[in-house]
């Protein structure tokens, strides 16, 4: 009778053992369902706030071009004021560098190409209205920090403003 009683408790014992494993197992089917389901609206969210962003770099990029131009003009034009030039100018490299931090931020490298060809339109404004290059350059070192270096093309300051500001320019940045 002994042997009858355990073996009943044994067989129990593993009945209890198979029910608690098919307890376990649906509680880890349902975990990983509810986390699959967190990641996929994490998914949505980083997806939402990605494009947001590239949204917001498209912009900057479309406005910094459009100011860019605009500067040109306006330095070709015959009652043009240097300080509304120098505005403009200001307000056109700060969004260059919203443009080159978003970059950053969206992609973890900056197209300096791009970057570039829009600094020698403002190099070609700035010396159409007769701005000096010093004057140029101490506002993109003052607007870009560590990225001014990279912002100028040095062939665009030859070509614009010639060597001997290329050396300058060199100075400037500490190289």
């Amino acid at each position: 009778m002994v042997m009858v009683i355990q073996q009943v408790d044994g067989a129990m014992a593993q009945q209890g053992i198979v029910k608690l494993l098919e307890v376990v197992e649906a509680l880890r089917n349902e975990i990983i369902k509810k986390l699959d389901e967190l990641e996929r609206r994490l998914g949505e969210r980083i997806s939402r706030k990605e494009l947001a962003k590239f949204l917001e770099l498209q912009y900057h990029l479309t406005t910094a071009v459009a100011l860019g131009y605009y500067l040109q003009i306006l330095a070709k034009g015959q009652n043009s004021a240097l300080y509304e030039f120098e505005e403009g100018l200001m307000k056109l490299l700060r969004i260059w560098k919203k443009v080159i931090d978003e970059n950053r931020e969206l992609f973890g490298v900056v197209d300096w190409s791009i970057v570039q060809d829009g600094s020698s339109i403002i190099l070609n404004a700035a010396r159409s209205i007769g701005l000096p290059f010093g004057t140029v350059a101490g506002l993109v070192v003052e607007v870009m920090g560590p990225d001014a270096e990279n912002f100028l093309s040095e062939t665009s300051i030859v070509e614009i403003y010639g060597t001997i500001n290329l050396t300058r320019w060199r100075r400037m940045i500490n190289r």
